[in-house]
């Protein structure tokens, strides 16, 4: 056991150094919180600035002659000349006319001082509905002109979310899903790209003399997986760091990580790691080249993808048989439960299921890795077939080459 703690160091430490995990590690939360401090500050000088809310108007009609609600920001005019001087001396940003056929046509113009009136049109619209002289109570006309403060309550996880925070809730499964890939990619990919250097440099052969095939892989997957559990630190710290700032974003007020997605996130991610890792130490193992080994790995990162498909389906109908089929599956798993945490909450004999089902696939994966691991160092520059490797996990290529040696000796 020492040995493999030996070699889980040395890849930590080695690993930590390298400029290209100090840069994706610190840049990608640099640029977050710079784009953060962009939005916000873009924000607070769109509302401190020139932009002028003030809304004016004329009734022609007289539908508006018995006012009910009536918003801080909009003035009556008696007259179009008014309400234009008054555009022209910028008390008010715009002004809408009620003509006088209004009842029969819906007839209104809008006088803008420039674009984006869309707003604009849809406000004054629920204004009319509010306000028009039929004979509504105050009470009624100011739910018209309001009628929905919204709350979603998702009944599989009891999570609540308030109407101004929707759309930012429905976010965090994806930042979650972002970042575990980020980390997967890296570290997963690190490894690889280890053991193709260290095969192809034939450092591997001195390596095995004093620690096992099994124990120079376990060493580097612990290794290299401390190093994302590192990077996903500095990440989450990040993260808290944007919500501190989220203060000054409305959208963003009294926002929260759910703990159930955090638990579900860093389970996935260990689980996900290391089942990954383990394909892609196996993909370095046999492949001849770098460039080689970075073609084929693109076959293991895939499954991590097809969940996003059917992301609808997550929201829509959270128990469908794909989803659970998703979730259960241990190549699509960590993305899926992660997403569906996030959305629609998952069944715990599902969440169980599937946690059990990946810790098994994952041992079996880092055991079949480190049996290709070895047989790839003593088949050193022979090309690999697809019935060779799986000789190699369950035993058999590995008694051919010994027969074939001890047969040649």
């Amino acid at each position: 056991m020492s040995k493999i703690w030996r070699v889980a160091s040395r890849e930590y430490l080695s690993n930590l150094r390298r400029k290209s995990f100090i840069f994706t590690t610190f840049g990608i939360p640099i640029l977050m919180i710079a784009l953060i401090l962009v939005i916000t500050t873009l924000s607070i000088q769109a509302e401190a600035g020139d932009v002028n809310d003030q809304i004016g108007y004329v009734d022609h009609s007289g539908v508006l002659s018995r006012q009910i609600a009536i918003p801080d920001n909009y003035t009556m005019f008696d007259s179009e000349e008014a309400a234009e001087a008054a555009l022209a001396a910028d008390e008010i940003g715009a002004y809408f006319v009620v003509e006088p056929d209004y009842m029969a046509t819906g007839s209104v113009t809008l006088y803008i001082a420039s674009g984006g009136g869309d707003a604009l049109i849809e406000t004054f619209n629920q204004y009319l509905i509010a306000n028009i002289d039929t004979g509504l109570n105050p009470e009624i006309a100011a739910r018209v002109l309001d009628p929905v403060v919204m709350s979603l309550l998702t009944l599989n996880n009891g999570r609540q979310i308030e109407e101004n925070s929707i759309g930012v809730i429905f976010m965090i499964p994806m930042i979650f899903v972002f970042v575990f890939f980020m980390a997967i990619q890296t570290t997963s990919g690190t490894l690889m790209s280890s053991v193709v250097e260290e095969k192809s440099s034939r450092v591997i052969e001195i390596l095995v003399t004093s620690v096992t095939p099994f124990q120079l892989l376990a060493g580097k997957i612990i290794g290299l997986g401390a190093l994302g559990i590192t990077q996903i630190s500095i990440w989450v710290g990040a993260t808290l760091l944007v919500v501190l700032l989220s203060n000054a974003i409305p959208q963003l007020h009294g926002l929260s990580v759910p703990l159930d997605i955090i638990f579900v996130g860093i389970t996935y991610f260990l689980l996900g790691y290391a089942l990954t890792a383990s394909f892609m130490a196996g993909i370095g193992a046999v492949a001849g080249s770098e460039q080689e080994s970075r073609q084929i790995a693109g076959l293991a990162v895939f499954p991590l993808v097809i969940p996003f498909f059917f992301i609808y389906i997550f929201i829509t109908d959270p128990n469908a048989p794909i989803a659970v089929f998703l979730t259960l599956f241990p190549l699509t798993a960590p993305v899926t439960a992660i997403l569906r945490v996030g959305y629609s909450g998952i069944p715990t004999w599902q969440l169980v299921a599937s946690i059990l089902i990946m810790t098994i696939t994952t041992l079996f994966a880092v055991w079949a890795s480190a049996r290709v691991f070895r047989w790839s160092i003593l088949m050193y520059g022979k090309r690999p077939s697809l019935k060779r490797i799986i000789g190699a996990i369950f035993g058999r290529s590995e008694m051919q080459t010994t027969a074939t040696g001890e047969r040649a000796g």
